[in-house]
């Protein structure tokens, strides 16, 4: 290979590397902005489909019985696809369509793609390039000629559309490298046959339609009427969860923690700091989280003195403490519990990644995704309570809905604190504990 076509490959690993990180959450920023821009009905209804299908993707996307490294390209096209229908048109069919295939791809470009790269972990000494800050600088380049030039993000889309195709030859390298892999591998999983869950899973995902475009409008719906709606998605998401908890028994719970404990911190949090920070809480939420993704394991495996089982017990501990200190109504307390919690989230990804992928139990070309459809159960699980307490809590102190998603004065923080924050944080700990009962002693 010349070396211009090796720097080439190299740039279009790097950009899928780059896509798999951002992609889960990227397009919904991105969509959400035009919605904010323009607030247009058509953005609203483009923004609940992309949200749905990104939810529902992870739960059905196996069913195609295809290699990861297939699906991983079948991501790539199908977010190209999505992002350049944003680019070019505003059509309300066109960008529900749109919103579809891009919701596939961001719930399902990462799993895959960690699970190609874990496989070539151990197949080659093959290295993702690293090239974020360059793809960043460039993004934030044209979004911000966007902005000036009012555009509506349409040059962002058409870049991350351009970004998407780039991708496909590092892709298809990734495909060609570990095809050999797929000799030996049991990957086959049963179809999803049971006509009745298909059905349960309509509703369930109709009902956080129904949520999204309750924390994004004004839709009057009587309280009874949408704590039934509630009640009903919590109901077939523990039926849901009966059903699959045969896989992974014994690390169910820990996925579940997970989940739950990621959407406290990005979702709930992100919006609840401001009543502690200010119009900058959410930022800060969001660097909190990132120091902790990027910094717990190297932390805790350092006070774990490379004893696997010892820096598991200390980031348990740790986030304990998060949550115990999250109970108490103090911006110190707050903001050390939420940096111990995304500390232990950051130790756990790549350990729960290793141990998983690892089982005798479960083929690795499935391993992730079972991680994530379960970890996305979590987070509904955390999201369904968000939404019965605030539905509850609103009702209770006649305040809109929408004054929590979108709060214009800190003069009620003792009501959501104590109405909200603490029994989400409560649910959150009992996960925690339950995880701790239940994880291998030795």
């Amino acid at each position: 290979m010349t070396r211009s076509k090796q720097a080439g490959m190299d740039f279009s690993v790097g950009t899928l590397n780059f896509l798999a990180n951002v992609g889960i959450i990227l397009p919904y920023l991105l969509i959400l902005a035009r919605f904010q821009q323009t607030q247009s009905t058509t953005y609203l209804i483009a923004l609940v489909a992309f949200y749905v299908s990104r939810a529902a993707s992870i739960f059905y996307t196996k069913r195609l019985h295809l290699r990861a490294s297939t699906y991983l390209i079948l991501s790539l096209t199908l977010g190209a696809a999505g992002s350049l229908i944003f680019a070019f048109t505003a059509h309300l069919g066109w960008l529900i369509i749109g919103s579809f295939l891009w919701g596939y791809s961001a719930a399902t470009i990462w799993p895959y793609f960690l699970t190609v790269k874990l496989h070539l972990t151990n197949l080659t000494n093959f290295k993702m390039k690293r090239i974020y800050w360059l793809i960043f600088a460039g993004l934030g380049v044209i979004a911000a000629i966007d902005i000036v030039t009012k555009f509506n993000y349409t040059l962002t889309f058409a870049l991350l559309g351009l970004l998407y195709l780039v991708a496909l030859p590092g892709g298809m390298l990734l495909q060609n490298v570990t095809r050999g892999l797929y000799d030996d591998l049991p990957w086959q999983i049963k179809p999803f046959r049971q006509g009745w869950r298909w059905g349960l899973s309509l509703v369930f995902f109709a009902v956080m339609a129904v949520l999204t475009t309750l924390r994004k409008a004004t839709v009057h719906l009587p309280t009874w009427l949408t704590l039934t709606i509630i009640g009903i998605a919590l109901i077939i998401l523990i039926v849901e969860l009966r059903f699959d908890w045969h896989v992974l028994p014994q690390y169910k719970l820990r996925l579940l923690s997970r989940g739950f404990l990621v959407s406290l911190v990005l979702l709930f949090n992100s919006f609840f700091a401001y009543f502690y920070l200010g119009k900058n809480g959410m930022y800060v939420v969001f660097a909190i989280y990132l120091l902790g993704l990027e910094t717990g394991y190297p932390l805790y495996h350092r006070l774990g003195r490379g004893n696997d089982f010892r820096s598991r017990d200390l980031s348990l501990i740790g986030v304990v403490v998060g949550q115990v200190l999250l109970l108490i109504p103090w911006i110190g307390s707050y903001l050390l519990g939420m940096l111990l919690i995304t500390l232990y989230v950051g130790y756990d990804n790549p350990t729960i990644n290793a141990t998983l992928y690892g089982l005798e139990t479960v083929d690795s070309d499935s391993a992730m995704v079972h991680k994530y459809r379960f970890s996305t159960y979590g987070g509904l699980l955390c999201q369904l309570g968000i939404f019965g307490l605030l539905v509850a809590l609103s009702a209770a102190a006649h305040r809109p809905l929408l004054a929590f998603f979108n709060p214009q004065t800190t003069g009620h923080f003792a009501l959501y604190f104590y109405g909200l924050s603490c029994p989400l944080v409560v649910i959150s700990l009992l996960l925690t504990l339950g995880n701790i009962w239940v994880r291998p002693r030795n």
